[in-house]
């Protein structure tokens, strides 16, 4: 459920915020923003993560890469071993 081919606009409730808050929704809207064709421009009712694209992409960004960097560095540490 993401805004990737259908705007958040003609979701009904529980779809709609899930596609708002979905990583793939930010950064497929934030690649729209740099490439000058915006869905909409954010209302100021809408939530954070529409209203902060990029900030949002890039925590989600970093998120996944602090978690899976340790985890396959222990996975590859782990087959070396055996």
């Amino acid at each position: 459920m993401a805004s990737t081919f259908a705007p958040t606009a003609t979701m009904p409730g529980l779809v709609r915020a899930v596609a708002e808050w979905n990583p793939v929704s930010s950064v497929a809207n934030a690649v729209r923003v740099q490439f000058a064709n915006p869905n909409t421009p954010p209302a100021p009712g809408d939530p954070w993560s529409i209203q902060h694209l990029m900030a949002y992409s890039c925590l989600w960004i970093v998120g996944i890469v602090l978690v899976c960097a340790p985890l396959s560095i222990r996975a590859y540490k782990r087959s070396i071993a055996a």
